[in-house]
């Protein structure tokens, strides 16, 4: 299938509990799922908000779907519940892995994640995508 013929999606990932082995197993989830996809390199943040926790380790990813938003994001939560991933876990601050579509073809579906800093620096390096 072209890519062109396709919806480009912006993913970001993000693991505060096992980062390394979540995100790693998170991305092996993803390319399993979509026709065409790229990682950035991760990389450690301070936690945004109001979860005091150690450091997340955060990713992001373009990808190429045949996929609407909504089936993104089935997808998304599916692999979100085979990490671990509960509804108790970010109350507790526990976060095996957290994956958002930020962008499904123009379509900002979350601006004030798209803008943070590292969002932005990591999706440069994938520029080419």
């Amino acid at each position: 299938m072209e890519l062109d013929l396709l919806n480009k999606i912006i993913l970001s990932l993000g693991a505060n509990s096992n980062s390394e082995i979540n995100i790693a197993a998170a991305d092996d989830l993803l390319r399993s799922n979509f026709v065409s996809i790229h990682f950035s390199e991760p990389v450690y943040t301070e936690p945004i908000g109001d979860i005091k926790t150690g450091l997340f380790l955060n990713q992001v990813a373009i990808a190429y779907t045949s996929n609407y938003p909504d089936e993104i994001n089935k997808i998304l939560k599916q692999v979100e519940r085979t990490l671990g991933r509960t509804p108790e876990s970010k109350v507790q601050g526990n976060i095996p892995i957290d994956i958002d579509l930020l962008q499904w073809n123009e379509q900002v579906l979350k601006p004030d994640d798209l803008q943070r800093d590292y969002v932005r620096s990591l999706l440069r390096t994938l520029s080419v995508f």
